[in-house]
């Protein structure tokens, strides 16, 4: 009888010591992945920044052609889009700013939301109107970097 009682409070004992470290790395994961979304968070924030700058500098180039059989250059730059693209960096570092660089999500859901929307209005502008491989690759990029963005905010996006 003692013998069973004994077996039973190591076997319960050597359970506990096991468990416990189990459970201590389950809340260590979870504290890091947070971290790291955090983290991934203020990344896509700052590349959706470099992205959009580098956009606006590619439509800023615009397209030249010759005329009257290479007499004159004529330039055609798109003020619509680059005023649309100026209106989506605004927006961006107002979710920036409101989010304090990616690390207070809970102040700037709206503005996360708003920069979804203008992202994806942009995009749809964009992709219509131009079809130059510089403004399709930073618009690649913008779009990656605003799917973490609704990811991270739990927010869908609105394509």
């Amino acid at each position: 009888m003692r013998n069973k009682i004994l077996t039973r409070l190591l076997l319960a004992v050597a359970l506990l010591i096991l468990a416990l470290p189990v459970v201590a790395s389950a809340q260590f994961y979870r504290d890091r992945d947070y971290q790291t979304d955090r983290r991934d968070l203020h990344d896509a924030i700052v590349r959706l920044d470099n992205s959009s700058a580098r956009l606006e500098g590619d439509l800023n180039v615009g397209r030249e052609r010759r005329v009257l059989g290479g007499l004159f250059w004529v330039r055609n730059v798109d003020n619509d889009a680059i005023a649309e693209v100026r209106d989506f960096r605004r927006a961006v570092r107002d979710l920036r700013a409101s989010s304090r660089g990616g690390f207070a999500m809970d102040r700037s859901v709206d503005e996360a939301r708003i920069v979804l929307n203008r992202g994806v209005q942009l995009d749809r502008y964009l992709r219509l109107r131009n079809g130059r491989s510089d403004v399709d690759s930073d618009l690649a990029d913008i779009r990656s970097s605003l799917r973490v963005i609704a990811d991270a905010y739990g927010l869908s996006m609105p394509y």
